[in-house]
């Protein structure tokens, strides 16, 4: 079985999926209009939220991707996470810090923080709540843990001012 970066598109069904998970594609737009209203919504308890959304999205997508890779290191999965990320439009993530017990992550042209300031201007939080999520979850399947023993949390966003995108994951 070979590893497809690209989703897969069913035009009999009119279904697009990858790594066995259904996929829909929305603009910056929809993504961070639908992101405010949740937050609007649940105040203090929307990241938590939105975290943990994100995380489970990725992860089931994510296992799906790597039994088609079937081969390579954790390093070699989280690469394949990060490739994945890039190619949907979520921005470049260095993932090269991350390991086993965790880890810090770097993302550049973040499709939610550049969409965010350019919808709304800046923040007074970090805002990548989805690619914090992504984040656990790709840490998860590389090392085969358990999803509630990964945590991630964005320490520096450009939507909130900083230089870049940052991200803090640990392993309990």
């Amino acid at each position: 079985m070979s590893f497809h970066l690209a989703p897969q598109a069913d035009l009999e069904r009119g279904i697009t999926t990858l790594g066995g998970r259904r996929l829909v594609f929305h603009c910056h737009h929809y993504n961070v209009f639908l992101q405010r209203t949740i937050e609007d919504a649940l105040q203090e308890r929307a990241p938590r939220l939105l975290v943990a959304a994100g995380m489970e999205a990725s992860r089931s997508m994510l296992q799906g991707r790597e039994g088609e890779a079937q081969s390579g290191s954790a390093a070699d999965a989280l690469r394949r996470a990060a490739d994945t990320f890039a190619a949907q439009g979520f921005g470049r993530v260095d993932v090269r810090q991350l390991g086993e017990g965790g880890g810090r992550a770097t993302l550049d042209h973040s499709h939610y923080a550049v969409g965010w300031v350019s919808r709304w201007g800046k923040r007074a939080a970090p805002g990548c709540f989805f690619a914090a999520g992504f984040l656990a979850g790709a840490v998860a399947v590389a090392y085969r843990l358990a999803p509630e023993r990964v945590t991630s949390r964005e320490i520096e966003c450009v939507a909130a001012g900083d230089e870049r995108c940052s991200f803090r994951v640990e392993v309990w």
